[in-house]
């Protein structure tokens, strides 16, 4: 399963990259949604997990772009951030497809909602 993480505090984007590679996620980390749409189109990635609040281009925009492409309409797109209550208001979100976490939250708990939104069931079970 390949992930793309996007967010420009890089004290937060690289522990989280190795919390994820460590879970046996291919992981593409970009530090702003530029460089993120540009990995969206070189690499076909199975989840989107970016902060809102980046500078350039943010984690709203980034959203709307990866709807806008037939190939990422249906990705499941997870939003991380400090600020829900600043942004709740603005995001559109299908409530099959998009998530919002806490950036607060332990990086062993985000996988494990990443490893339970990605496998489901399967979650934690070993084969």
């Amino acid at each position: 399963m390949d992930i793309l993480l996007v967010d420009d505090n890089t004290d937060y984007l690289f522990p989280m990259k190795e919390a994820l590679y460590a879970h046996g996620y291919t992981v593409y980390a970009a530090d702003d949604g530029l460089q993120a749409c540009k990995i969206m189109s070189a690499a076909k990635v199975d989840l989107i997990i970016s902060d809102i609040k980046m500078p350039n281009f943010d984690g709203i925009r980034l959203h709307k772009y990866a709807r806008e492409l037939k190939q990422y309409a249906k990705t499941k797109f997870v939003f991380i951030s400090g600020y829900r209550d600043q942004y709740s208001h603005t995001l559109e979100m299908n409530p099959d497809q998009d998530y919002f976490l806490d950036k607060t939250m332990a990086a062993q708990e985000i996988v494990k909602f990443v490893d339970r939104l990605m496998f489901g069931k399967f979650a934690e079970v070993w084969v």
